[in-house]
This record gives structure tokens, C-alpha cells and sequence, in this order.
């Protein structure tokens, strides 16, 4: 290689002035292209490169693909699509969700109504839940399974009938004892590096087809999976070709225990208990963020942002029918 760049640089010398001219024009060329290529990011509808600028729209940059003739923005697709504020206050709303700062914090904060916070709350869950389907979350190895309960919750909304209970202020216990259908589990699995899954579909216990349904597609062959001795989980096991093992029979609890997802229950009701509550149907967008905040809130404010705001091959805008009506929990 050293001999291939002094042959090179030998060449170089003997050219006369016109030639090495060209040839410094020709690289200018091909620096200044690949410079236009990335101010010109790829068509987000059919990932096409061939673009042009295309004039503005409300003071932003408009692009038009050659490919399949459609116009888009660098915010296209993104969760900053059709939003009147800027990129860093996107940006510190994102941290903010994280931490687990109050509506009102940001509302404040930034200026602007809590039904507005409320909208961008739920717009970044959503775009959340939406990059947990695109990248899954798989467990393997060693895998602690297990589920908390939380009350049932009408925040917001009058108690219906069908629900046979009168309304709970907060703080309030459930009237029937032990867990009863006035709880909703949240299902977890995490693996010891801190990969975690957390997700409702029930009421009460989980059945072994209610634990397939949540973790039947994020759980590797062959994997050790932990329980509390819960039988519907032996059916999980059978169905993945995963070992189940029971932490608290006498044999196994010298060597193992359920304390990392013990440690992610806390944080979940610790951080429902912040919120005041959280209403049912919007329990699963909550649950991506315990997911994905868990053990790194703070860290993941700048990575998540990139993720979500830069136009891409996923799209992660959600507009204020979809925060009403998309991907509520009916229980």
C-alpha cells in the first residue's frame, strides 16, 4: 500500500499545471455533490436520492423526488411533522417525557396550554410504541417474567356503568380484597443488561394465552425464564421451547431471584404513582415509555430525539385523531 501511494504522489509531481488543475476541479466536484446530497436528505416515500430542492412551504425547505413525484420537508414523517415548534423544544419535551415531568411543568415551561402538552405527550409515546414494533425487543440468555397491578383508571372521563363501581379519588384502595378485576397487569420481562418489555392486555391473573400474546414473538429459543410459580407460564414455555423455572422452590432459591424485574415494578408504580394515575386505555403508550426509560431515562434524551426526528425510512408523526382514537385499551 505504501508503494501504491509514492508511485501515486510521483505521478502527482510530474503533471504539468493545466492537468493537476483538472484534476483538483474533479475533486472539488465530487465534494461538492456529496455537501448537496446531504442537504438534500433521500425521498422518505420511496427512499429514492434522486431530489431537488423544491422552493419552501411555510419557511421550510420543499424537496421533490424524481422517482415517484411526490414533495416532503426534512420534517415528513417524523414526530416533528405539522408542528409549529421548533426542533429543540421537541427536544426537551422528549427529555422531559422521559424524567417524568408533569403536563403542567412542560406546559409552563415552554409556553404553551396543557391540552397542547397533553397532545405532544401522547404524540412521543406513540411514536415510542410505534419504534418498539419496528425494532422488538428480544430476551434471551437469562429472563426474569413476571406482572405488577395497577387500579383500573377513568382519569379524565365519567366511570361507566358496565365498570359496577362508584368513582376513587386518588389514593383510594380497590373494594373488593386481593387482586380482582378492578386491577389491570402489566406484564414484564427483562433481561439482566436491561432489556426490557412491559405491556396490558388483562385484567387480573394472566392466562398462559394472554402471556403468549405479549411475549410469545420477544422471547429467543432456549431461554431460562424466571417466574414468582405463576402455572400460566408453563404453557409460555412449552409454546416458545423456552425452560421455566420457579425462583421460589427451595432448590432454586439459593441461585436465583426476580430482583431486576422487582427493581423494574418499583419504578413502574413509582412512576404511575408521579403521574397520579394513568387512565387504562392509555396504559400500553405508557408502558413503552417504562420500557424503554428504564435504568437510562436521562441517556436515551438525545439518541431518541435523533431517532425520532430525522426523516428516515419509519414514520413516527401521529396527529391529534390518532392521541383520541389509535391504540387504546379496551378492558
Amino acid at each position: 500500500m505504501k508503494d501504491k501511494i509514492n508511485t501515486l504522489f510521483d505521478c502527482i509531481k510530474n503533471l504539468c499545471n493545466s492537468d493537476l488543475e483538472r484534476i483538483i476541479n474533479f475533486v472539488m466536484g465530487i465534494i461538492s455533490v456529496n455537501q448537496s446530497l446531504a442537504d438534500r436528505p433521500q425521498c422518505p416515500y420511496c427512499q429514492s436520492s434522486k431530489v431537488i430542492k423544491y422552493g419552501h412551504a411555510n419557511g421550510k425547505q420543499r424537496f421533490y423526488c424524481h422517482e415517484c413525484g411526490k414533495t416532503y420537508l426534512y420534517s415528513t414523517g417524523t414526530l416533528t411533522a405539522n408542528s409549529h415548534f421548533s426542533r429543540s423544544i421537541w427536544a426537551d419535551f422528549i427529555h422531559d417525557t422521559l424524567v417524568g415531568a408533569s403536563l403542567d411543568f412542560s406546559a409552563e415551561k415552554f409556553g404553551f396550554s396543557h391540552q397542547t402538552a397533553f397532545n405532544m405527550r401522547h404524540k412521543v409515546l406513540m411514536a415510542l410504541q410505534d419504534m418498539l414494533e419496528k425494532e422488538p425487543v428480544l430476551l434471551s440468555g437469562i429472563a426474569e417474567l413476571d406482572e405488577t397491578f395497577v387500579l383500573d383508571c377513568y382519569k379524565g372521563k365519567t366511570v361507566p356503568t358496565e365498570a359496577n363501581r362508584t368513582a376513587r379519588k386518588h389514593g383510594a384502595i380497590a373494594a373488593k380484597r386481593g387482586i380482582s378485576n378492578e386491577y389491570i397487569a402489566i406484564c414484564t420481562g427483562i433481561q439482566r443488561d436491561g432489556k426490557a418489555i412491559a405491556e396490558t392486555v388483562n385484567r387480573a391473573k394472566p392466562s398462559g394465552k394472554e402471556l403468549y400474546e405479549i411475549f410469545g414473538t420477544h422471547i429467543c429459543e432456549e431461554t431460562l425464564i424466571l417466574t414468582d410459580g405463576l402455572r400460566s407460564y408453563n404453557s409460555l414455555g412449552a409454546a416458545t421451547g423456552c425452560t421455566v423455572m420457579d425462583v421460589n422452590h427451595e432448590e432454586n432459591k439459593k441461585l436465583f431471584n426476580l430482583n431486576t424485574v422487582n427493581s423494574m415494578h418499583s419504578y413502574i408504580k413509582e412512576t404511575y404513582n408521579h403521574y397520579r394515575g394513568v387512565a387504562t386505555k392509555y396504559i400500553n403508550r405508557y408502558n413503552a415509555l417504562f420500557s424503554i426509560a428504564f435504568r437510562c431515562a436521562g441517556g436515551l434524551a438525545t439518541s431518541l430525539f435523533l431517532s425520532l426526528c430525522n426523516i428516515g425510512n419509519s414514520c413516527y408523526w401521529h396527529g391529534v385523531y390518532d392521541v383520541r382514537n389509535y391504540r387504546l385499551v379496551i378492558l
